[in-house]
């Protein structure tokens, strides 16, 4: 999507609120995003204050400028530094936009009362009035605050310089005013123009994260049944079953296959048998796909990630249910079941899982064979 290097006048209303992105799942996704940005935001901008403030503190001693000048300064680093620790602590974006309006504005209100006290528009005045209105968009907030803001600053100049304006010279007036609306309209375009990018940035990446999501779904699914594959519990075993662990519940490992599944194909055909691998995807569809889960390793080969009592009792419950065969006989399956240890690994359960799955085939199928992983190392 190309963005225009220029604002029309029809996108002022998406710029105007930082937040209103239309999608409520995109807003979501862009809150935080946001938080963050405008947490080091306010933090820069009072970096970059308490720099200015200190070079204007020096500077005033320096042309002795006069103690007011000294001491306003100084008083006005002191709160930028105080801003900067405060957004650190603050993570809500109200409280951090309230923090950098409180920075600008009450800067704004000491260089008013500097001016009254004075006399005079000094070039030292002048030059913060300036650079308070310009270091508005270092926040990146939306055009409402940042209008509030630079309207603030300039109304409060401009009501005290033109209310007392026989103490000041006209050019010296004139001069503020110019500044004042030129430095106002440089970074209300700078915070609009920034603002659309920064959005236009976070719908990409939104829709970026959601396809590769999706993606990463599609790669550790099953394609026939919708079931996750070997890809996904070779990488998932060990969180699912140190979670079960951790929630002091039993993890259990099956391993099972569809008896005689070559005579249903060859009998019904293979559209029967991708039938019978979906139902078995079905029967177990109650599972919730975190700690609890059915993959299919291959043909009809499948495991199951189970925790909790009397795993065995709630597998034949849910293969009890799979529909019957054309001609009427129900399909079956034999199953091995491994209680698992906390540190016990994929290839460890697969091996004894298959070895007891075996060993219901040779009986006859239709059967699950269960053993405790610590105890089959013992026997071993």
């Amino acid at each position: 999507m190309k963005t225009p290097a220029f604002l029309p006048a029809g996108d002022l209303a998406s710029v105007w609120s930082c937040l209103d992105f239309g999608a409520p799942e995109l807003r979501a996704y862009a809150i935080p995003v946001i938080a963050g940005e405008t947490q080091r935001g306010v933090a820069l901008l009072s970096l970059v204050a308490l720099l200015y403030l200190g070079l204007a503190t020096a500077m005033s001693a320096a042309f002795a400028l006069g103690t007011s000048y000294t001491y306003t300064y100084s008083m006005l680093c002191l709160l930028a530094l105080h801003i900067y620790l405060s957004s650190a602590k603050v993570a809500r974006l109200r409280a951090l936009y309230l923090l950098a309006m409180l920075l600008l504005v009450v800067c704004g209100s000491s260089l008013v009362l500097l001016a009254q006290r004075s006399g005079q528009l000094h070039a030292m005045l002048l030059l913060s009035v300036a650079v308070l209105i310009m270091l508005v968009p270092v926040v990146p907030w939306g055009l409402r605050e940042a209008a509030m803001t630079t309207g603030a600053i300039y109304l409060m100049f401009t009501a005290s310089t033109w209310l007392s304006r026989m103490r000041f010279a006209a050019l010296d007036l004139w001069v503020l005013q110019c500044l004042m609306l030129v430095a106002a309209v440089i970074s209300l375009a700078l915070v609009a123009r920034a603002l659309r990018l920064r959005k236009h940035d976070l719908a990409m990446r939104f829709h970026l994260e959601q396809a590769q999501r999706e993606l990463t779904i599609l790669a550790n699914r099953d394609h026939l049944t919708g079931a996750w594959n070997r890809r996904h519990i070779e990488r998932d075993f060990e969180r699912a079953v140190a979670a079960h662990h951790a929630a002091g519940a039993d993890s259990w490992f099956a391993l099972f296959d569809v008896d005689r599944f070559k005579g249903i194909n060859d009998t019904w055909g293979h559209g029967c048998g991708d039938e019978v691998l979906r139902a078995l995807q079905a029967a177990f569809a109650q599972l919730d796909g975190e700690r609890e889960y059915l993959a299919r390793l291959g043909g009809d080969e499948f495991a199951l990630v189970l925790c909790g009592p009397q795993a065995d009792a709630r597998i034949a419950a849910a293969l009890a249910a799979l529909p019957p065969l054309p001609g009427g006989a129900q399909p079956t399956v034999s199953l091995g079941l491994v209680r698992l240890p906390p540190d016990c690994a994929f290839d460890s359960a697969y091996k004894l899982a298959d070895e007891l799955l075996y060993q219901a085939k040779r009986g006859g199928g239709n059967a699950i064979h269960t053993v405790c992983a610590d105890a089959a190392r013992v026997a071993a």
